[in-house]
Parts: structure tokens; C-alpha cells; sequence
């Protein structure tokens, strides 16, 4: 067999959290009582015995908060219990079409209705799972057992139909009720493939730290498994759900397996409800570490804060210098990041199969007068904030960007052609950097070392460009939201400004606001704060500054326009997120500049000791060793 992949997610698993002194107000995670647990019927699995079996994220073990991992192990116990019931419900429901396909099933092959299969389960315990036979009898004549694989002469003609469909796995409903299974989860493996994938796949035990599911997260985006290298991407998306577990993403996932139930495609439904999720190419066995693996927890020694050393993909920055140390929250002094991104209507990515870059010169432009009534209420509320200029405007409207740093604002890049990150190669993205900054800085008369991705499509899939930017001397990235969208996202981050390592080159990141609340997480601007009331977007910069994180707000000159004129042709969830909320959202911006402090994000850096990064004053960048 090839070599093992190495573990997404790093082996730190906790038991109880206890602070250190106020004065350092930091938590550190300490593991006590750890047992080892092995089958007694066949040695399967050996593992520690953790009361909340997740990987330790350095930024939720930062500040004077409950961290992540406890608050969604807590929802899990919850939804057991809650799914125990649904599932009765649903079996009932279920029972009628049950016993027809059971029925069909006996007339159509020899052998009974019921294939009743041997399977691992929460932490090593086998039971039996209950399926609809899809298969011939004595499919494993042979005593061996072996996956599916396309077109497999095992599988009966109804079974392929019910495979397709997987009402094959209605049945499953039972083991829901038994407590053995619940709706959405990893999917159970039998015990004699565990036994191999855990010596194959380092860490792949872990995934039996939660129930296993009838539909999951690696069931959804990828097909049944063929070979090793399928079973290191579902073990991906495994424990990413593990990670990642909370009510919405359960919801989506049930529905989504309900829609295809009745044969809507696939790819359609995980990208309608936001299910889609980036496999690292990383994962093969010719590039065995993948993405943010070996993340150590930061500690604390003699009330001396010790900023966390990572080895890999993300190192993270301490937010907190010694002197801010008031219980976790942000004195009111340190500002928030007011942030636009130049562009107009006709360039945002919803219209892009609609219009293209060729003919935005017959599109009327908007984007002067828009920005310059964004720069008058600016102005009045005596606010400076962070400018990503679109390199197609900078050509164009020179005098507006030269007013716009005289202004004493600070700019960035937004590319030159408003195209995703993820669709184009490093070569095209490096050519379209260059562009865009010689265009920019050219109007301006100033440097650029700012950058922020069209609807910010630096994801899992394109993090190399954090590498091209660095080498063309970048040295602050905004593109990374920490939260999951069709089209943009990386669930797994955090909102807290910290280090970017790329494969050769490092970056700092201040990434858009997405506010913790439990499992959830509510994003600061743009459309979040057109379609949601004032107080929500309030709330939610208050909740980020509590917990130590400057909130980063962000938006277009086009959403305080509501006259633009249409585009035609555009589908309904695009054209409503591009026109919802337009009518109110200067008179929201206008009474959010009077409620909070904003100023750029050079300026919100400053106020924070950090190692290797910026010491920035407005319009200058120098790179300072600190710490």
C-alpha cells in the first residue's frame, strides 16, 4: 500500500479546561484521565478515551471563552437524543414504502428483503446494520470482502436503482432507533476494513468518536469508494464535520440527501445548500501532510504570554499584548477596520455568466459618484478606512483614486479583472496582480501592499496565492472568510488577525468579521448587513470585540446605489443578493459610523504586538520584528 496520508487535524484532544491568572487571561488545555479502550471482542480499536474528542484550535483556547469544541460536543449529545425521536418519526413515516420495496425486492432476485451487515460504530462497538439487499446472495461467496466498484455484477438490477436513490438505506432508520446510528454523521465501515484503513490512514480511528450516520458530509460530495485514495477524502470530510458539527449543517445535509431522494443531481443540491467542499490535493500519498496539520497550543509561563509556534499551514497570531488584558475584551480605544471594495455593479461574480470583462465598457459606470458619496460620508463622520481598488477602475478614474489616498484613506488591491482565485492558474493570477498594482499605484502615486480577493476566493482549493503575494511583496491578505458559502470560505478559520504560511512565503491575514455564537457564526458586512436589522450587525461587532478580535467591516460603493440599473438574465438567488437591502444601506452605514470607531487596517494593526509583522501608519508599510 502506498504511505499514509498524514492527519488533517492535529492529535490534541482535551478533558477539562482550566484557566491560568487573570493577568494572563489565556486557557490551556489539559488532558487528565486518559485510558486506553480496546475491543474485547477483537482488539479493533485502541484510543484515548476523551470526554470531548476534537482537535484544539490555538484561537479557541485564546481569550476568556468557552472554547469551540465544548460547545459543539455539548450539541451533539443534544442531537442524539433529539434524532432518536426524529427517527422514530420518520420510521414510521417510512414503514408503508418500506415494506413495498422490501416486497419487490424478494420478487424481483432470489434471497430475502433484508441484508443485515456487521459494522463499527461509536468508539469500536460493532452492531448490525439493516439495509435493503441490493446485491445477489453469496455476493462474498468466496469468504473475502471487497468494495463496490463501477458496474460491479454483484449488483442486481433494482439494486442499482435503489443504490441511485438510497432508499436502500430507509431501513437504517431502525438502527437510528436503537441508538446505534443517527441521520447524519460518518458513514459506519465493517470491521475487517477498519482494521486495514487504521493502518493505511493515520488517525482514521478518530472518526469513530461521534455515532455514525445514514448520510454524512463525505457521502454528499464524493461517490462510493474504489480504492485507498477514496477513503483518505471521505476520512477528509469526516472529520471535518466532526469539526465543524452544529444544527444548520445537519439540516442542510438531511435536506440535501432528501432532495436527491427524488433524483435531483447532485452537484445541483450540495451547491444550492452550500455543501460543497474542497478535498487539498495534498491528500495523496505523494504529499502526505495537508492543510493546517501540527498546530501546537500556545502556553503560558510566569504571567508572561507566549505567542503560539505552529510548524505548517497557519500560524496564528496572539491577539492580546500584555497590556490589553481586561477580562478579554478590546478597550475602546483600539478601533474597528472600515474596508471597500472599488467596484461597480456589473463586476460582481453573480453577474459574471451574465457579463463579460469585454463589454463592461458599455455598461454605464456608476462607481465614481458612488465612491465619492461613500468619501463625503466618510469625511463627515471624520472615519479614514481601507480602499481594494479594482485595477479596471484605477485605469479609468485616476483622479478618484488620487483623491481617495489624499483623503488620508489607505488602499489595497482587488485585482485588475474581478475574476475568482480558484479559476485561474498561478500564472494568470500573478499576470492579473501585476496589472492591477502598477494601474493602482500608478493613479495613486503610492505603494500597494494590501490585498483582498474578488468575493474573497482565497479557499483551501487556491491558498498558493498567499505565496504569489508575498513574492510580489504583499504583506497584508483579506481574503480568507471564516465562514462556508458556494462560492467563498474556509469554515475552519478564525476571525483573529494572524500569520499565513504558504508553501515558501509568509503573509499576515485580517480576514472579514465572523462572529462566534456557539455553533454559529454571523458575518459583519456587505450583504449580511444589507439583509439583516442594524442591532444584528451591532451585536455582532460587539460580540467579536469581547472576545478580543477587532471587527473588520466591509462594503461596495454599488450597495448604497439602489438606482442602478438591472441586469437581465440573472438567476433569482443572485439578483436577490445583489438588490436586497439596497434602499437602507447608507442610512444603516450612516448610523453604524455614529455608533462604533473605524479606522484602517493598518491602523487596528498598530495596536497589537505582533511577532514578524506590520508596524503600519497610514500610507507606509514596514515590516518590524516585535516580541
Amino acid at each position: 500500500m502506498s504511505e499514509a496520508v498524514a492527519d488533517p487535524y492535529p492529535k490534541i484532544y482535551i478533558l477539562e479546561f482550566t484557566p491560568l491568572t487573570s493577568t494572563t487571561k489565556i486557557l490551556t488545555a489539559q488532558t487528565s484521565k486518559i485510558k486506553q479502550i480496546s475491543n474485547p471482542k477483537n482488539d479493533l480499536i485502541q484510543f484515548a478515551s476523551c470526554t470531548y474528542p476534537f482537535p484544539i484550535e490555538p484561537w479557541t483556547v485564546l481569550g476568556n471563552r468557552r472554547p469551540n469544541n465544548v460547545v459543539r460536543w455539548t450539541y451533539l449529545r443534544r442531537k442524539y437524543l433529539l434524532e432518536r425521536i426524529l427517527g422514530g418519526l420518520f420510521l414510521l413515516l417510512a414503514a408503508p414504502l418500506i415494506a413495498v420495496l422490501w416486497t419487490i425486492v424478494r420478487l424481483h432476485s432470489k434471497g430475502g428483503g433484508f441484508f443485515l451487515q456487521t459494522r463499527v460504530g461509536y468508539r469500536g462497538k460493532q452492531f448490525e446494520i439493516i439495509k435493503l439487499r441490493t446485491m445477489i446472495i453469496d455476493a462474498e461467496a468466496d469468504g473475502k470482502a471487497k468494495w463496490c466498484v463501477k458496474g460491479d455484477p454483484r449488483i442486481t438490477s433494482l439494486g442499482r436503482f435503489l443504490r441511485k436513490t438510497h432508499l436502500d438505506e430507509l431501513p437504517q432508520l431502525i438502527n437510528v432507533v436503537k441508538g446505534e446510528m443517527t441521520l447524519v454523521g460518518p458513514r459506519p465501515e465493517r470491521p475487517c476494513f477498519v482494521v486495514n484503513l487504521k493502518h493505511e490512514i493515520n488517525g482514521y480511528e478518530r472518526r469513530l468518536s461521534v455515532l455514525p450516520g445514514i448520510t454524512g458530509l463525505a457521502q454528499i460530495n464524493l461517490p462510493p469508494d474504489e480504492t485507498i485514495e477514496d477513503v483518505r477524502r471521505k476520512q477528509y470530510l469526516d472529520l471535518l464535520y466532526i469539526k465543524q458539527a452544529n444544527p444548520w449543517l445537519d439540516v442542510r445535509m438531511f435536506l440535501a440527501t432528501s432532495m436527491r431522494l427524488f433524483g435531483l443531481s447532485g452537484e445541483f443540491v450540495i451547491r444550492t445548500l452550500g455543501l460543497h467542499r474542497a478535498i487539498p490535493d495534498s491528500l495523496s500519498a505523494e504529499h502526505p501532510e495537508t492543510h493546517e496539520s501540527k498546530v501546537a497550543v500556545p502556553v503560558c509561563e510566569s504571567n508572561k504570554l507566549k505567542r503560539p509556534v505552529v510548524t505548517r499551514d497557519l500560524q496564528l497570531v496572539a491577539l492580546r499584548s500584555p497590556q490589553f488584558s481586561y477580562g478579554g475584551k478590546l478597550p475602546a480605544h483600539v478601533p474597528n477596520a472600515f474596508t471597500v471594495d472599488v467596484e461597480d455593479y456589473f463586476h460582481v461574480s453573480g453577474f459574471s455568466d451574465r457579463i463579460s470583462p469585454r463589454d463592461w465598457d458599455s455598461f454605464p459606470c456608476r462607481v465614481e459618484a458612488n465612491t465619492e458619496r461613500l468619501l463625503e460620508l466618510l469625511k463627515e463622520k471624520e472615519v479614514c478606512g481601507t480602499f481594494f481598488i479594482l485595477g479596471w477602475v484605477a485605469e479609468r478614474y485616476p483622479k478618484l483614486i488620487q483623491r481617495i489616498a489624499n483623503e488620508g484613506h489607505e488602499l489595497g488591491c482587488h485585482s485588475y479583472w474581478h475574476r475568482l482565485v480558484y479559476e485561474m492558474t498561478p500564472k494568470e493570477f500573478s499576470a492579473d496582480l501585476s496589472q492591477a498594482r502598477a494601474a493602482i499605484e500608478q493613479a495613486a502615486g503610492t505603494e500597494v501592499c494590501l490585498y483582498r480577493a474578488p468575493s474573497f476566493s482565497i479557499t483551501k482549493s487556491s491558498l498558493w496565492a498567499l505565496d504569489i503575494l508575498a513574492e510580489q511583496g504583499f504583506q497584508v491578505d483579506s481574503s480568507i472568510f471564516p465562514i462556508q458559502r458556494d462560492r467563498y470560505g474556509i469554515p475552519d478559520s478564525t476571525s483573529a488577525i494572524h500569520l499565513r504560511n504558504g508553501i515558501q512565503q509568509s503573509i499576515v491575514e485580517y480576514p472579514p468579521t465572523a462572529w462566534q455564537v456557539g455553533a454559529l457564526r454571523v458575518p459583519v458586512g456587505g450583504g449580511y448587513f444589507r439583509l439583516a436589522p442594524r442591532w444584528l450587525t451591532q451585536v455582532a461587532i460587539d460580540g467579536a470585540r469581547r472576545s478580543g478580535i477587532p471587527a473588520m467591516f466591509y462594503v461596495h460603493p454599488w450597495e448604497i446605489d439602489p438606482q442602478q440599473p438591472p441586469v437581465e438574465g440573472v438567476r433569482l438567488m443572485n439578483r436577490f443578493r445583489h438588490s436586497v437591502g439596497l434602499n437602507t444601506t447608507y442610512s444603516k452605514l450612516n448610523w453604524l459610523l455614529d455608533h462604533n470607531r473605524f479606522s484602517t487596517m493598518s491602523d487596528v494593526m498598530n495596536h497589537f504586538d505582533l511577532p514578524n509583522t506590520l508596524s503600519i501608519s497610514p500610507g507606509t508599510l514596514e515590516l518590524t520584528q516585535t516580541g
